[in-house]
C-alpha cells in the first residue's frame, strides 16, 4: 500500500478505510500498524481488516483494527464459515432482519456445530502460529531459491511478503496450461486467488504493480502449508522441473 496516496485521499468526508492484512495474489504484508495510527487523527473513519490470508500465520494485533474478518477453510475451519470481529457493536446496522439473533445484527438460527469446529479450529492455529510461521519461513526460502535457478521463470512476489505465498511467471506461457501441466503430476496450484480465478480480465494486483500483459498471463500461484512434508517439497521441485522443460521452448525472456 502507498501510505501517502492514501494520506492524500483521507479528508472529514472519509469513513471507511478497508484493507488486507496479507495480500492473496503476491503476498505482501500490508503496514495496519502505521495505517492505524495516520487513522488516529480521523475519529470518523471505521478501519476493516481483512485478515482471512494472515490469521495464524502473520502475527496481528486485532485491536488496531474497528472490525477485522475471517473466513475458516483458511485455518482448516470449514468452508462456507466466518468471523467478523466488531470492535464497538453500535458501529454497524443489521442487513438481515427477522429474530433478532447475533445481537439484532444477522437474524437466522445459529449454526452451531460449524461455528464450533471454527472455535477450535482458531485455537488450534493460533497455538500453533510461532511453529507455523517458522516453517512457512524455512520452506517458502526453499522454494524461492528454487525457483530462481529456472531461466526465464520470473518471481513477482517481493523478498519480504508472506513466504506462504509465491506469484511467479513464465512469460509467454498461459497460467493455465501451466495450472493443467502441474495437475498431472498432482500439484494443483492457481492462476489467481479461487475468488477470482473465473474472471477472465487481467489481475488487478498484478496490472497495479506495473507487469506486462506477458508475465500477468503467465503467471501462477503457489500456496505453501505449513505442515508440508520433505517428500512433498521434493515431489513438487520434480514436477516443476518436468513442466518447465515441457514448455521451455514458449518462454519469452523478459529483462
Amino acid at each position: 500500500l502507498d501510505i501517502s496516496s492514501l494520506q492524500e485521499l483521507l479528508n472529514d468526508d472519509v469513513v471507511l478505510v478497508t484493507c488486507m492484512h496479507v495480500n492473496n495474489v503476491m503476498g505482501q504484508i500490508q503496514p495496519i500498524e502505521e495505517i492505524s495510527r495516520i487513522l488516529e487523527e480521523y475519529p470518523k473513519v471505521h478501519f476493516h481488516v481483512d485478515g482471512v490470508q494472515g490469521f495464524g500465520k502473520v502475527p496481528l494485533d486485532i485491536n488496531l483494527a474497528d472490525s477485522y474478518s475471517l473466513s475458516a477453510h483458511k485455518f482448516h475451519g470449514l468452508k462456507g464459515s466466518g468471523i467478523l470481529a466488531i470492535k464497538q457493536i453500535k458501529s454497524i446496522k443489521q442487513i438481515i432482519f427477522g429474530g433478532g439473533q447475533e445481537q439484532g445484527l444477522r437474524s437466522g438460527t445459529v449454526n452451531a456445530p460449524v461455528n464450533i469446529a471454527l472455535a477450535k479450529a482458531m485455537r488450534i492455529m493460533n497455538d500453533r502460529m510461532e511453529d507455523n510461521a517458522q516453517a512457512l519461513s524455512q520452506r517458502g526460502r526453499e522454494i524461492r531459491a528454487f525457483v530462481a535457478q529456472y531461466k526465464g521463470v520470473l518471481i513477482n512476489s517481493a523478498i519480504d511478503a508472506a513466504p506462504y505465498i509465491l506469484n511467479i511467471s513464465f512469460p509467454g506461457v498461459k497460467g493455465e496450461v501451466l495450472v493443467n501441466a502441474f495437475s498431472k503430476y498432482e500439484i494443483y496450484l492457481s492462476t489467481t486467488s479461487a475468488c477470482s480465478s473465473k474472471k477472465s480480465s487481467h489481475n488487478e494486483t498484478l496490472k497495479a504493480m506495473g507487469l506486462s500483459n506477458l508475465v500477468i498471463e503467465g503467471s501462477i500461484r503457489i500456496s505453501i502449508a505449513p505442515d508440508l512434508t520433505n517428500e512433498e517439497i521434493e515431489r513438487f521441485k520434480d514436477a516443476f522441473d518436468k513442466v518447465y522443460k515441457e514448455v521451455k521452448e514458449l518462454i519469452k525472456y523478459v529483462l
